[in-house]
């Protein structure tokens, strides 16, 4: 329950009046402010909707909350203010009193969160958003998604590839508020050779100078980031990553024809899938059967069934991961997918996906949480949920899957002094829960509100039909 107070001060007068009131946790998005000439009385079932980010709350005073701030801290009985889209101030409760709330902030929000647990927005770092088929981007289908990631309360994503004008439009209508979502970080059009042939949004290049060019056409356009694709030669991977670094660009690699390991000594940035695809990350004898067999780059159940996780061709690409501090979003959600539907061979191929996740887990390689959607009929925000159930799985402790899905994807994406914890100064992207998530990773399902920018997110609102 929440319980909001509403100081309301006259220009002219000597007291004040504090009026009580009770709304449902998840029946809000932005609710209006207070009249400096009357007393405003806030019900929810009286709120009108908007998404007019100037109609909105003044400051929110959340209290006896216990929050789990992303460094790995459960903090009991604090309160967090946030005014805007900041955190201003985060509060231990033997140092604060309500009435000195009221006095300081007049026309605040007073949120009793008595029992729940709070956590930085989470970040979905794998969302193609903008569609990733050829010819697939649909506006109504991209707002649908944004609509779900924040229903569920991922408050920031990173699209790791689509069609590079309308993936750089989705991200600018989010910054600009004439789209209600997460705040977006993108790559472009993915770089690819002709040696395979793929479904997606691709540009083929087959030289270096294309190469070049195809970077500093999606740098113009306004790209985060450059998505390197399954048929790029190691020659061209690393003339790739030199030209993007020079433009300050980072790059994302989905890869076949270049091991991982050759890709984290050239300094790429981050490596997608958990599954790394590649003959060249296989022994000598397993390489010459997975060419003769299935040789192409998603034939990921042969070569699960060939790879010998402990062999020493796995265990160089992990010290080349951790060595060049490349980031890995293992997307097991996918995995998952392929191997249930081979009743055979997946139970076996799906124990080494885990195997191999909390083997980089445990040999310190960054890993981030990442769904893949909407392949694979992955549902927007529901998905990611289960990511960290798939994580944990794996048996990867719940406190480091938090920190994967809040401070490491932040970290990834250079704006952890903005987001990705729980701290002053920061902006208001929250998550708060009924049920403990460090006790079970699963609780980051039990959601009671959601809170992005400093604004409560209506998520009945915004739910997938």
């Amino acid at each position: 329950m929440i319980v909001i107070f509403i100081t309301w001060y006259h220009i002219f007068s000597i007291f004040s009046t504090v009026k009580a009131e009770t709304i449902g946790l998840t029946d809000t998005y932005n609710l209006p402010k207070t009249s400096t000439s009357k007393l405003i009385s806030i019900q929810s079932k009286e709120v009108n909707f908007t998404q007019d980010s100037n109609n909105s709350y003044g400051p929110l005073i959340l209290y006896n909350a216990n929050i789990i701030d992303g460094n790995a801290n459960l903090r009991s009985n604090i309160t967090i203010i946030t005014n805007g889209d900041k955190i201003i101030e985060i509060i231990d409760k033997d140092k604060h009193n309500k009435c000195d709330f009221y006095k300081k902030y007049p026309n605040s929000a007073l949120i009793d969160l008595s029992g729940k647990y709070v956590i930085a927005g989470l970040i979905d770092m794998h969302a193609h958003v903008a569609g990733v088929m050829k010819d697939s981007f649909n506006q109504t289908r991209s707002n649908d998604m944004l609509h779900g990631l924040l229903t569920f309360g991922v408050t920031t994503i990173r699209n790791p590839g689509g069609p590079t004008e309308q993936s750089v439009e989705l991200k600018n209508s989010v910054a600009r508020e004439r789209i209600i979502g997460p705040q977006i970080f993108t790559a472009g059009t993915l770089i690819n050779s002709d040696i395979i042939s793929i479904p997606f949004v691709e540009k083929k290049v087959n030289s270096v100078i294309e190469v070049s060019k195809e970077i500093d056409n999606q740098a113009k356009a306004g790209v985060d980031f450059i998505k390197l694709y399954v048929g790029l030669s190691p020659d061209l991977v690393k003339k790739a990553i030199d030209k993007a670094h020079s433009l300050g660009l980072k790059l994302i690699g989905h890869l076949y024809y270049t091991s991982w390991t050759d890709a984290a000594n050239y300094k790429i940035d981050f490596l997608t899938h958990g599954v790394p695809v590649s003959p060249y990350l296989l022994s000598a004898q397993k390489k010459d059967i997975f060419v003769k067999y299935g040789d192409e780059p998603f034939n990921h159940l042969l070569w699960l069934e060939l790879v010998d996780v402990n062999g020493k061709e796995i265990d160089e690409m992990i010290d080349a991961l951790v060595r060049n501090n490349v980031f890995v979003d293992p997307t097991l959600s996918v995995y998952e997918s392929i191997t249930n539907d081979n009743p055979i061979k997946g139970q076996y191929t799906w124990q080494k996906v885990l195997v191999l996740t909390k083997k980089m887990h445990d040999s310190g390689v960054k890993l981030l949480a990442g769904t893949d959607i909407p392949n694979f009929d992955l549902v927007p925000g529901k998905s990611l949920h289960h990511e960290l159930e798939l994580l944990a799985a794996a048996g990867i402790p719940a406190s480091n899957i938090i920190q994967m899905a809040t401070k490491n994807g932040a970290e990834a994406l250079g704006i952890l002094n903005s987001t990705g914890t729980i701290e002053e100064g920061k902006q208001a992207d929250l998550l708060i829960l009924s049920s403990n998530p460090v006790y079970n990773i699963s609780n980051t399902q039990d959601i009671e509100m959601v809170i992005n920018n400093g604004k409560i997110v209506n998520r009945n609102g915004l739910r997938l039909k």
